[in-house]
């Protein structure tokens, strides 16, 4: 049962000249009543005392109760007046701003809730019983991040984020060595970039050495454009990729293959039997092209080939050999064998020559020239895209200290886009849990403000004027009399 001295510790409100004068209790609401002790108040001009003009009781939120019930101050504001001098006044709590509706200590709440990117502002908005307009208007308020300097190694990629029709995929820069992000644009276009980059001191933009992305052009020129003493890294990852999307297209093709050959069987046996059926049990040829394409497209090192006993979808057991299945599936198509000798010989490839760029060119010229030679297609067209990008990524396999997040000791890391990668979940999640995002300003400042270690909110807010920006359609002109009368 609350007590009026449990209700007084529970409510830290850091202010000792108040009184709890009431405590009741209604379903899962508690009202507490609250009051000044001294009920006497001298006037802060003349110092005369003052006279009592009444009692106005402010209804106010204060959601620090974590059992499910919600908690409301009956605040009992005494109203003042100065005969001497004809002021006016009225009582002050430490707690509590004047015109507000919650507890100082609300703004604070939902900051830290915030943290948390799977939330959303109406869940906050929920769990401290105010609205997410007032929640949204209030991180905006307190949060305000900073973009970081520009450091050794920077990453840069693209979220989509779909802000409106325009702005479809924000621009992300990251931290290689730390993880954190440094900024957030709106959007990739060249005169956005162009706009950013170029504020930004000569000297600050210097530092960079290394600017690691994905083979989209636009990225690889901005060491021309804006960094003079860096060089361009593509990210291995994104080369690997691309190689097994053409694959997966590939095996694509074979599978629809199978299943032509398929339907004509169907054709000519419901032909021959004068049958009408529209489908038949998918043939051991197509199962395979289906479960069976991780022997094409996993690392061959990283596969299991231990035999062992598996369930089928039935519940029977049965023996699964992965050296049987492998060679059962390779025999598919005249090309798998070759397609999965040619791929490996790029994952060999980029998993050797540690810090040692030259080696690798020079691997790399034997790969593009293997390619090239080769009669499939898709690695024919793999080598001009390797050509076009040979300088970038030999690049990637340089090694730079200090980037171990993890542990404190310093170790060497190859240069890669792997921590963008691992972060680019982070905003799908809150626009997903959203329900989509509109507005660029509060989505960034979430984004910076869950993602960094270290965080602060601004010691003076902004106003509510200053964060509530005028976008979209100007509304006209309303006229409620005669539109009730149309209806």
């Amino acid at each position: 049962m609350l007590t009026e001295e449990s209700i007084t510790k529970l409510l830290r409100l850091g202010d000792d000249s108040i009184d709890v004068v009431d405590v009741t209790q209604n379903n899962d609401t508690i009202t507490v009543t609250l009051q000044k002790k001294d009920p006497v108040m001298f006037c802060p001009e003349c110092g005369c005392r003052m006279e009592s003009k009444g009692i106005h009781v402010r209804k106010v939120n204060h959601p620090v109760l974590q059992n499910g019930y919600k908690l409301i101050l009956h605040v009992r504001e005494r109203k003042w007046h100065c005969r001497n001098c004809n002021r006016y006044t009225h009582d002050k709590f430490n707690f509590l701003e004047d015109y507000k509706q919650n507890t100082s200590l609300v703004p604070v709440m939902i900051v830290d809730a915030m943290k948390d990117l799977h939330v959303t502002a109406r869940q906050v908005a929920e769990r401290f019983n105010v609205s997410d307009t007032y929640v949204i208007t209030t991180f905006m308020q307190y949060v305000d991040m900073p973009r970081l300097k520009f450091t050794e190694a920077i990453c840069v990629d693209e979220v989509h984020m779909v802000y409106d029709r325009s702005d479809l995929y924000s621009l992300v820069i990251m931290d290689f060595k730390s993880g954190q992000l440094i900024d957030m644009l709106p959007n990739r276009y060249e005169k956005t970039a162009q706009s950013y980059f170029l504020n930004i001191p000569l000297e600050e933009r210097k530092t960079v050495k290394y600017l690691i992305c994905d083979m989209y052009k636009p990225y690889i020129n901005y060491v021309k454009r804006f960094f003079p003493n860096c060089i361009a890294i593509v990210d291995s990852f994104h080369v690997i990729q691309l190689i097994l999307s053409k694959i997966r297209q590939y095996i694509r093709q074979v599978l629809k293959r199978y299943q032509e050959r398929d339907r004509k069987a169907l054709e000519e046996k419901n032909y021959k039997t004068n049958s009408n059926h529209k489908t038949i049990r998918e043939s051991r040829e197509v199962v395979y092209l289906r479960r069976y394409d991780y022997f094409l497209l996993k690392n061959h090192d990283d596969i299991d080939f231990t035999p062992r006993w598996r369930k089928s979808k039935r519940g029977e057991d049965y023996y699964f050999d992965p050296s049987v299945y492998e060679q059962r599936f390779l025999a598919l198509d005249k090309h798998f064998p070759k397609i999965l000798e040619l791929k490996e010989m790029y994952v060999r490839f980029n998993q050797s020559h540690m810090n040692d760029p030259d080696g690798a060119s020079e691997d790399l010229d034997k790969i593009i020239s293997a390619y090239q030679k080769s009669d499939i297609a898709l690695f024919r067209e793999t080598a001009g895209t390797l050509k076009t990008f040979h300088v970038n990524i030999v690049n990637s396999f340089t090694y730079i200290s200090g980037a171990d997040r993890k542990n404190s000791d310093e170790m060497m890391s190859r240069l890669s886009n792997g921590p963008m990668e691992g972060f680019n979940n982070l905003p799908k999640d809150l626009k997903r849990e959203s329900r989509g995002v509109s507005n660029f300003e509060y989505t960034r400042n979430r984004i910076l403000w869950a993602t960094r270690t270290k965080t602060s909110m601004l010691a003076v807010p902004h106003t509510r004027e200053e964060v509530h920006t005028a976008t979209g359609k100007i509304r006209g002109p309303y006229n409620k009399q005669k539109n009730t009368q149309e209806k």
